[in-house]
């Protein structure tokens, strides 16, 4: 909330402002203080009755008065609250935002005027072009790199791989709703050893690749069956081992048919990749392993010459303090690994992209690992110690609470759970008609499309809903219950708003462009058109509470909240009024109330990456 920030910061520096240089002087004086005295803690309250807003400084001023022994300012917390109250009141800007103020120690309760809390969702949400997206929070935009979904060629996407590609996709859409610069990057498992012991296996299988150069079509299943095939010889066959090698060595010179087979089996993975990013609507640029490869000396030479490497058992390796093992940039034979190409990878995006954030999304058992390339990357100079930041996620499970497997105990293939999401959604959705024999039949079309986006946004949400840094347990029957808080809920709220829109027989653009939808002449009084307000109110905190700890969980629980809220309005308030003669008439301010909150519901879909969908 932009305005009270503005508001209580003011009154911060009018109570705490003439006494910082004094308290930085004293000898007790912290440095994290200073947001305690400075930093305006405005946040909405859990319960209406409290207020819209409170504000959370007066107990961290208070303690800090009585840490440095500083007698100028009351440390009393009571008398504290009322000084920053009274300079609150005296503010320009609050007597067109703030009702009341009211000291509920440790906070101040704030209560908007109703005119303010209605004029500012209408700005929010219907300023806007007819079919536009709410406006988001203002703030300074930046370059924010996100790296997420990253699959390894040669091998078919699984649930593990679930996380990532959805989260990563949110925090994608996320960014650029607020108007940063996003690069969108799908670090491919597409370059190492691995390679040459699957070549090496093709080249037995296929012997006419060496001397015509005709690549066979093979399937992704194929492919993954292969790489199985010969990760089996290269464990227990010494002659094939060395064999591989050998192809490493070939690859890495660009030599064919090797570097032709590497170009033929990474298209043939990125087919069937962007084919599941085509389902669920997620956008990436490959910058793979093999984009790096060209890049490995350079990156040698750089730590070398800064220094920064040690010999350890006859490889050069960077230990960190505190990390109980090094990153490895040389093995003891002269090859490079994995640690090398991260390296290089936050080289290339900190200095030659020049993006001023890096995310990335990746699963928790990486943590360390990232630590090491974060702080080796700091000490090189190549990034600033908040500027790349490391995004964890827990492991899918099963309902059983172990992790989520296919019935014969392998790794479940992504495709698969899409394909299941969709038949059971489609399955629901057929058995919903058969209760409504009265309802308009649904097309073939509109059942594929409204079965693809209740499944595809059912496995979406589900994750999203769950705190990121957690496990949960993967459920289709939750998922996509018409009950709770899941996307097949949303998305019958969205239809139901869709719905009396329609049947009030305004024109959408009306409801952007009439006097009559516009304040001043929206007037609300109900305690459920109160409550649905204030919850629209909160998008832009939403918003920005998920920028500052990228959980998107943040983001469910007030579209959640927002959809119950409107469940609680149209029960008890009525939009379409119908008289003695049969005559309808709907109620302007809260057929205004309904497309606010239809644009809620529609700014989630799109963070959320869930399909809107008029019928159900």
């Amino acid at each position: 909330m932009d305005d009270l920030r503005l508001i209580m910061g003011a009154a911060l520096g009018h109570v705490c402002g003439p006494h910082l240089p004094a308290l930085r002087e004293t000898v007790a004086w912290e440095e994290k203080m200073l947001n305690a005295l400075t930093v305006p803690q405005v946040m909405p309250t859990s319960n209406l009755k409290f207020g819209h807003y409170q504000f959370n400084n007066v107990m961290g001023i208070s303690k800090a008065l009585k840490k440095l022994g500083y007698n100028l300012l009351t440390s009393d917390p009571t008398e504290l609250a009322q000084l920053l109250v009274n300079a609150a009141k005296a503010h320009p800007k609050t007597t067109g935002v703030v009702q009341d103020f009211n000291v509920v120690l440790p906070m101040i309760n704030i209560v908007l005027l109703p005119a303010y809390l209605v004029r500012k969702c209408w700005e929010i949400y219907l300023d806007v072009p007819s079919g536009g997206l709410p406006h988001p929070p203002s703030i300074p935009t930046q370059t924010v790199l996100v790296d997420f979904s990253s699959p390894n060629i040669a091998k078919s996407m699984h649930v593990g791989h679930l996380r990532s590609t959805i989260i990563g996709d949110t925090l994608a859409r996320l960014y650029e709703y607020v108007g940063y610069t996003v690069h969108r990057i799908n670090h491919l498992g597409d370059w190492g050893t691995q390679f040459g012991m699957l070549i090496a296996f093709l080249l037995e299988k296929y012997p006419t690749i060496g001397s015509s150069l005709r690549i066979p079509q093979l399937p992704i299943d194929d492919l993954v069956a292969f790489y199985k095939e010969a990760r089996v010889r290269f464990d227990n066959d010494p002659e094939f081992q060395a064999k591989a090698h050998e192809e490493v060595v070939r690859l890495q010179s660009l030599k064919s048919p090797e570097f032709l087979l590497w170009h033929r089996i990474c298209d043939l993975s990125r087919v069937e990749f962007q084919a599941i990013y085509d389902r669920l609507d997620i956008r990436l640029k490959d910058m793979g392993e093999s984009f790096y490869r060209f890049k490995l000396n350079s990156i040698v030479c750089q730590l070398r010459q800064k220094k920064m490497l040690v010999e350890s058992d006859g490889a050069l390796v960077i230990e960190v303090p505190d990390v109980p093992y090094p990153l490895i940039i040389v093995k003891s034979d002269g090859g490079y690994t994995y640690d090398t190409t991260d390296m290089a990878t936050i080289y290339h995006r900190a200095i030659k992209m020049g993006v001023d954030k890096i995310v990335y999304v990746v699963d928790a058992g990486q943590a360390t690992h990232f630590e090491l390339v974060f702080k080796a990357a700091i000490r090189a100079g190549w990034i600033t110690p908040d500027q790349a930041l490391f995004v964890p996620f827990g492991v899918v499970l099963g309902e059983d609470g172990k992790r989520l497997k296919t019935r014969s105990g392998e790794t479940l293939k992504l495709v698969d759970l899409l394909d299941e999401a969709v038949i059971r959604a489609r399955e629901q959705l057929l058995e919903k008609e058969k209760e409504n024999p009265g309802a308009v039949p649904l097309t073939e079309e509109e059942i594929k499309t409204i079965s693809e986006a209740i499944g595809y946004g059912a496995v979406k949400y589900a994750d999203l809903s769950s705190q990121r840094i957690k496990d949960y347990r993967f459920s289709y029957d939750k998922m996509l219950s018409l009950k709770g808080n899941t996307a097949a809920y949303l998305l019958y709220s969205f239809t139901r708003i869709s719905s009396i829109c329609r049947k009030a027989s305004v024109a959408r653009e009306a409801l952007y462009e009439h006097p009559e939808f516009k304040p001043p002449a929206l007037e609300y009084s109900h305690p459920a058109e109160i409550a649905l307000l204030t919850t629209l109110l909160k998008l832009h905190d939403v918003i920005l509470f998920t920028l500052e700890d990228l959980m998107p969980h943040r983001i469910c629980d007030w579209v959640y909240s927002l959809a119950a809220g409107y469940t609680d309005f149209y029960e008890k308030c009525r939009v379409i009024e119908t008289d003695e003669e049969g005559q309808s008439r709907y109620n302007p301010s809260r057929l205004a109330l309904c497309e606010m909150t239809r644009q809620g519901l529609r700014i989630a879909f799109s963070l959320l990456g869930i399909r809107e969908l008029e019928r159900m």
